[in-house]
């Protein structure tokens, strides 16, 4: 039979064991609290301090009782296909698009108008820098996997579309009491995340765990092509065509090829060239990431919008010069019987021979 004081003496250093882990740890209420008070400070040099931060367990219910109509919700698109969702009151908006617009926080009542898109996206940079920042601020902590990864997705209209939505069968809210600028505007913000149990939590950021729609989308086509340069030619010569004509190209045009992706979009330039026998295009991706269009380029659309920039100089526009009078077509020779059936070798000794042994740094 054990010892009575023995057991007293090792649950208290168990308390004390907890005690000291629960001191290094910061909470989840504690985390978010200076996650969005320093993404504030760092953004928009605004004083944000959170009057209260609670946490609640809900089931999907539970969650649109928290929704009240006329704010602001927005979708977080999170790992695995996890959907949750921010719920931002009329206050603590107009505060955010004021301090991002005119630099400082008034106190002018607020507009009775319907919501935007646009109202969403403002709010993106509080809401993903102050995700991103209680991640950070959990690092170790159990409810780490859980509440990690979601980011902004896109405006909701309300909340019965929220509660089509939001399918897990349990959520955790935090209702978070913001004020701005020492008292100027006073709001609350909703972080709704959804539950899941730790092995689903940790599967979920496996980077091989394949998407939720992954077999469906390998077998969406996708169709790319090929642009070496684009040329402009009045209708009175195009109209004259005849098999045999040549249209003259630029001597640099195998430099300034581009992949072009449906829609239009420029996917990356390239080198066209050779290798073992086959046509290459030796890519070089855009430096920023975005895939610009073929409206960036000023042939399409003129200069491009103040803000935006193209990744790469727009593809040369050749005007092709009118013919005086354009010559008679040479007419195709007679088929050769003998030739029927035999392959068709296409001869690239054209085309530069290409060298693959180089770095993608940027230069």
């Amino acid at each position: 039979m054990g010892d009575p004081a023995s057991g007293d003496v090792l649950g208290q250093k168990a308390s004390a064991s907890r005690r000291a882990f629960e001191a290094r740890a910061m909470s989840p209420a504690k985390a978010l609290r200076r996650a969005l008070a320093r993404t504030a400070d760092v953004l928009w040099d605004l004083p944000l301090v959170t009057q209260g931060v609670s946490q609640e367990i809900l089931d999907q219910d539970g969650c649109l009782e928290l929704l009240v109509p006329g704010t602001l919700l927005i979708l977080l698109d999170g790992p695995g296909g996890g959907i949750g969702l921010v719920s931002v009151d009329r206050q603590l908006m107009t505060g955010l698009i004021e301090v991002q617009t005119i630099s400082q926080v008034t106190r002018v009542p607020i507009e009775d108008r319907s919501l935007t898109p646009t109202d969403a996206a403002m709010m993106a940079p509080l809401i993903d820098g102050g995700l991103a920042r209680f991640e950070g601020n959990l690092e170790g902590h159990p409810l780490l996997a859980e509440l990690r990864g979601y980011r902004f997705g896109a405006m909701v209209e309300d909340g019965r579309t929220a509660g089509l939505l939001l399918d897990a069968p349990g959520y955790r809210a935090f209702r978070v009491g913001i004020d701005l600028a020492n008292g100027a505007r006073q709001g609350e913000l909703q972080i709704i995340l959804p539950e899941k149990a730790p092995a689903d939590a940790e599967a979920a950021h496996a980077p091989d765990t394949p998407g939720r729609h992954e077999d469906r989308l390998l077998l969406v086509p996708a169709q790319i092509e090929a642009v070496l340069c684009r040329i402009r030619l009045p209708i009175s010569r195009i109209s004259g065509f005849a098999p045999g004509d040549l249209l003259e190209l630029p001597a640099d045009c195998l430099a300034g090829m581009e992949l072009m992706a449906g829609g239009g979009h420029r996917m990356a330039r390239g080198r066209l060239g050779q290798v073992d026998g086959m046509r290459a295009i030796r890519l070089t991706w855009p430096r920023s990431g975005r895939a610009a269009t073929v409206a960036d380029t000023p042939a399409a659309a003129g200069d491009t919008e103040p803000g935006q920039k193209a990744d790469w100089p727009a593809m040369p526009q050749i005007e092709a010069p009118e013919p005086a009078e354009a010559p008679e077509p040479a007419m195709a020779p007679e088929p050769d019987d003998s030739s029927q059936g035999t392959e068709i070798v296409e001869d690239f000794s054209d085309l530069p021979e290409m060298d693959f042994d180089f770095d993608f740094e940027d230069s």
